[in-house]
């Protein structure tokens, strides 16, 4: 079995798993909220009038504002203030579950940040002429989840037009409203503002960077600084296996097992009468295994080529997984001849019985390495 740089080629080539308006859904009781990109209380925005902790502030007030990093700060006003809380959810993502990013003080240079920050994952940091969200440099030294924190208040502040601003010494994004200001209640003053339904491709200060030849030398600069400065590990290490733990599962629950392998096949012994089976395996999103500089979250499986369903001793070539573009379990094509499975895949076999000795052989192209579990121990959070 390959790995994930088998079809490295592909992972970055579309545009189906990138979260372009940056929002993580997080279900709540009662409903749903989002975790969009935000500053946690305490956080200190530069004004004209000074550094102000971005709860105090208000529609109205001034800040300083930069049109890049080596320019001179303007001030602009700003026109809304939103606030909304979360709770972290019990997922193994930390991402996904909504933990809060620590980026420590002097993380990105010396005073840069100025102070430990506290942002959500897909705040953006506006590094080398671009934002990058900052779930991208999460390097578990510097940079890393605060798992201490299971619930919070977080805050957004919105300039007429979107803005280079400054929070903690670090320049950063105001709020770019691509749809998700429902999800705020307004610190002060009449709720006035609609949803305005922005984009990043033509509305944003500067660029959005998630390709990983953008991202991965600031990560690698930033990384390495952590490791210069001795900054000790805050986050598990992950232990990974490349046994995709590879089986198939009937429609009555019947786990099969491979026979062999030939040929480049994974074969296996199909029960008489099968109609359609499941290809279970275990799972990894490239950002894990591949570095949180690959923007791509999706829970991959194995990369299936070709199918032959043999019958009698005559083969038959299924291709339903690379003709079909909504079938279960199958992650959307993103290399020719072949399809990753999402961990739990639907074969079916309409058109051809299974008779007594049936066999299916399945071309693995690629999976892996897979994140099994943590260590045990690490020292994965820091207090303020």
């Amino acid at each position: 079995m390959g790995d994930f740089l088998n079809l490295g080629s592909s992972i970055e080539a579309g545009a189906h798993y990138v979260q372009k308006n940056l929002t993580d859904v997080v279900p709540q009781s009662g409903g749903y909220y989002e975790i969009t990109a935000c500053f946690l209380a305490g956080t200190l925005i530069s004004t004209v009038s000074g550094d102000v902790r971005v709860e105090d502030i208000q529609e109205g007030d001034i800040l300083n504002t930069w049109s890049d990093a080596g320019g001179a700060p303007a001030a602009r006003k700003v026109v809304w203030a939103g606030k909304s809380h979360a709770v972290v959810r019990p997922l193994p993502h930390e991402d996904e579950a909504g933990y809060p990013v620590r980026v420590l003080k002097d993380a990105i240079a010396p005073a840069v940040p100025a102070q430990d920050m506290l942002v959500t994952a897909e705040h953006c940091l506006y590094l080398d002429g671009g934002f990058v969200p900052v779930r991208m440099l999460v390097n578990g030294r510097s940079i890393f989840y605060d798992r201490s924190i299971l619930s919070y208040d977080y805050y957004h502040i919105e300039t007429e037009n979107h803005a280079i601003i400054m929070a903690d010494g670090v320049l950063t994004e105001s709020y770019l409203d691509t749809g998700d200001r429902h999800s705020f209640r307004q610190v002060a003053g009449a709720a006035r503002i609609g949803s305005r339904g922005l984009r990043w491709e033509t509305d944003a200060a500067a660029p959005l960077k998630t390709d990983s030849a953008s991202v991965e030398p600031i990560y690698r600069r930033i990384e390495a600084r952590a490791i210069e400065c001795d900054v000790p590990i805050h986050a598990a290490q992950p232990v990974l296996t490349h046994d995709a733990d590879l089986h198939l599962v009937t429609e009555s629950g019947q786990v099969i097992r491979e026979s062999r392998q030939v040929d480049g096949y994974t074969a296996f012994r199909l029960p008489s009468g099968v109609k359609s089976v499941r290809i279970v395996s275990r799972t990894s999103r490239p950002s894990d295994v591949m570095g949180v500089f690959v923007d791509d979250r999706r829970a991959l499986g194995v990369a299936i080529g070709e199918i032959k369903l043999f019958d009698s001793g005559k083969p038959h070539v299924l291709t339903s997984h690379l003709t079909e573009t909504e079938l279960s379990g199958w992650q959307c094509r993103d290399a020719e001849g072949a399809r990753w499975t999402d961990g739990n895949a639907l074969l079916s076999f309409e058109g051809h019985e299974t008779g007594a000795f049936a066999q299916l052989a399945v071309r693995i192209l690629a999976g892996g390495p897979y994140r099994l579990a943590e260590v045990a121990g690490a020292d994965d959070v820091q207090t303020a």
